[in-house]
C-alpha cells in the first residue's frame, strides 16, 4: 500500500555553489561519508551529490515531513547495489519513525544536463534495507 510519493528536481550548479561557499561543512551537514565517497569516484561529482540531495528532499515530501519535524538530511542516505540500482538507508529519527509506522522506501534517480532528480515511493509493509 502506498503511504506517499515525493519528487524533487535539483539544479546541479547549486550544489557546486554550496560546496564552493561552505566547503566541507556543507558536505558533512547534508551527506554521509559513504555518499560523499561514492560521488567523488566520478568526474561529475556534483551531479551525483545533487541526485542524492534530491532523494533526501523527495523522501521528506513522500513522508509529509521534513527537517523542521526532527529529521536531519544525513538520516536519509542513498546507496547503490552492485547493479547500480539506488536504495535508501535510514538512520536516527527517520529510521525510528519509519519503523514505528512500518514504512519502506523505494527510490529512482536521474540526471541530465544541468539537473538531477529523484522520486521516492514510501510504502507500508515490504522489507527494504535498514540501518541503525
Amino acid at each position: 500500500m502506498i503511504y506517499g510519493i515525493g519528487v524533487d528536481l535539483q539544479h546541479i550548479g547549486q550544489i557546486g555553489e554550496a560546496i564552493e561557499k561552505h566547503g566541507s561543512a556543507f558536505l558533512v551537514k547534508i551527506f554521509t561519508e559513504e555518499e560523499v565517497a561514492y560521488c567523488q569516484r566520478y568526474p561529475r561529482t556534483h551531479q551525483h551529490l545533487a541526485a542524492r540531495w534530491a532523494a533526501k528532499e523527495a523522501f521528506f515530501k513522500a513522508l509529509g515531513a521534513g527537517i523542521g519535524q526532527g529529521f536531519l538530511f544525513r538520516e536519509v542516505e542513498t546507496r547503490n547495489h552492485a547493479s547500480g540500482q539506488p536504495y535508501i538507508v535510514l538512520h536516527g529519527n527517520a529510521l525510528a519513525h519509519c519503523d514505528r509506522l512500518g514504512l519502506q522506501t523505494h527510490v529512482s534517480l536521474s540526471h541530465s544536463g544541468e539537473y538531477a532528480m529523484a522520486q521516492v515511493l514510501v510504502t507500508i509493509g515490504e522489507q527494504s534495507e535498514r540501518s541503525s
